[in-house]
């Protein structure tokens, strides 16, 4: 989100926040641009979760992704022999996208985190941060899916957690457009790479696993491109 929404973020948040916020920087690495939340390279756990708290607030009433977008993924990993019984969406606001995977895939449980004390208010979604995983977790689920991997600090991290969760040939879906390029960073969105870029942070991350990208429909007018990895069968 653009300066427009710091400023109403900042509004909603104490001074004393609000100065931690202006201490962040910006470190760009190429075609990737994260937000480091504290002061001198020091992360500030208690600002992150905070500000990403209130930014849940402040859009808890938007939706990004229609459910159109949510049926091409399903489709998509039915069509790839991909028998879904669990599934794990990260960063899901209001709980929209794990709904509507479970009426595209019959029979399979879906559920989606989110960092906000929101979570408890919708169904199939608990309160848990997407950088840490729950051991139970563990090569669990036939796929991840997120259209907020944007919110993360610590991508990387996120990301590795996420593939280690994956059943043998699962995928992990992530959804990129124009909202996720480097420019788009700031204190409410810290992460931002490019296409190319995320795919060659999958690659590296998860040893070459990218299998390819698909059209998943749009936001408005605009595309949503969604990058698949699967995890080598066992």
């Amino acid at each position: 989100m653009g300066d427009g929404g710091v400023r109403r973020l900042s509004k909603r948040l104490s001074d004393d926040l609000v100065a931690r916020m202006g201490s962040g920087s910006v470190d760009s690495d190429g075609d990737m641009q994260i937000y480091r939340y504290g002061a001198n390279g020091a992360f500030d756990p208690e600002l992150y979760r905070a500000v990403q708290t209130e930014a849940n607030r402040m859009k808890i009433d938007n939706q990004w992704v229609p459910e159109a977008h949510i049926k091409i993924l399903a489709d998509y990993l039915t069509g790839a022999g991909i028998k879904v019984a669990r599934g794990i969406c990260h960063g899901t606001r209001r709980g929209n996208e794990q709904l509507w995977f479970r009426s595209h895939l019959p029979g399979a449980d879906v559920f989606g985190t989110e960092i906000s004390d929101t979570a408890t208010d919708f169904p199939h979604t608990i309160q848990w941060d997407f950088h840490d995983v729950d051991p139970d977790w563990i090569g669990c689920f036939d796929f991840v899916y997120s259209n907020s991997w944007d919110h993360a600090h610590d991508p990387e991290r996120a990301f590795r957690g996420w593939i280690d969760c994956l059943a043998p040939g699962g995928a992990l879906l992530l959804d990129h457009g124009w909202n996720y390029m480097p420019e788009r960073v700031s204190a409410m969105d810290p992460f931002g790479i490019s296409e190319d870029g995320l795919i060659a942070m999958l690659d590296r991350i998860g040893g070459g696993a990218v299998r390819e990208v698909i059209e998943g429909g749009s936001h408005g007018r605009l595309p949503i491109r969604t990058i698949v990895f699967r995890k080598p069968a066992a």
